[in-house]
């Protein structure tokens, strides 16, 4: 009897070949629907500070805490456009992450605002979701 070499306990997977153009295509819409998402978040924390500015603010504290967390969703989704565009591996996750709670959040806008806001919001998270899906797997650098 022959004996077969032993298996690797960690095999190495294949290389990926480079992208198809439209790997390339869906990774530059991604970027380009990620960054709308930032310029979006940006408009919503410059209104809440021109209300705080026009004295219309309700509560200090809620107006301030939120432009603070809107600046740090801005920041995060620009690094991770950034990211997408560059084709990063570690941009998918999160651009994959913060668009599924988009889609609860336009379904629960439905009764809140105008349906064309809901269904815009719905619209653009599960694009961005299939957009990054459709970039492919990316390899670690």
């Amino acid at each position: 009897m022959s004996a077969s070499p032993p298996a690797s306990p960690d095999p190495q997977p294949e290389p990926l070949g480079p992208p198809t153009p439209r790997q390339h295509t869906a990774g530059r819409v991604a970027a380009a629907l990620v960054a709308l998402e930032a310029l979006i978040v940006a408009g919503f924390a410059v209104f809440y500070l021109v209300e705080l500015a026009l004295g219309q603010g309700q509560d200090l504290l809620v107006v301030i805490m939120s432009v603070v967390t809107m600046v740090v969703f801005v920041i995060a989704l620009s690094y991770t456009a950034l990211g997408l565009r560059r084709r990063h591996p570690r941009a998918q996750a999160p651009a994959i992450a913060f668009n599924f709670l988009m889609v609860p959040l336009g379904i629960a806008l439905f009764p809140l605002v105008p349906g064309w806001i809901g269904a815009g919001v719905l619209v653009l998270g599960v694009s961005t979701v299939v957009a990054t899906f459709l970039m492919g797997r990316l390899e670690e650098r």
